[in-house]
C-alpha cells in the first residue's frame, strides 16, 4: 500500500511539473507578411498581414507593447514586415502582440 502511494505521489509530481513547465515556456513567434489591411485603435492599431503562403493574422501593434524597443512604426497598406511576439489563438484566428516590428 504504501509502495502505490509512493508511486502515484511521484506520478503526481511529474504531472505538475509538466503543466508548470508547459505554461512557463511561451513559445517566441515570428513571420513576415504584407499588410493588407489596418484597423486604428486607442493606442496603436492591428494590422491584418498576409505571407506567402496566403495565411492571414492580425499583428496587434501599439505603443506601449514598443515603447522598450523603440521601434513603434505606422504601416501602411502594402508594407512588407517581420513581426515578432506572443501569439493567441481564438477560433481559425491568429493574432500576434507585437514586441518587435521591422520594415
Amino acid at each position: 500500500m504504501i509502495k502505490l502511494l509512493q508511486i502515484f505521489n511521484l506520478g503526481m509530481l511529474f504531472v505538475l511539473i509538466s503543466l508548470v513547465l508547459g505554461c512557463a515556456t511561451p513559445k517566441a513567434f515570428s513571420a513576415q507578411g504584407t499588410v493588407t489591411a489596418i484597423e486604428r485603435g486607442k493606442d496603436g492599431y492591428t494590422a491584418l498581414l498576409t505571407d506567402q503562403k496566403g495565411q492571414r493574422f492580425n499583428a496587434v501593434i501599439s505603443r506601449v507593447n514598443l515603447a522598450q524597443s523603440g521601434g513603434y512604426q505606422e504601416l501602411n497598406i502594402g508594407d512588407k514586415v517581420t513581426v515578432y511576439g506572443d501569439t493567441t489563438r481564438l477560433g481559425n484566428v491568429l493574432s500576434v502582440k507585437v514586441s518587435q516590428l521591422k520594415k
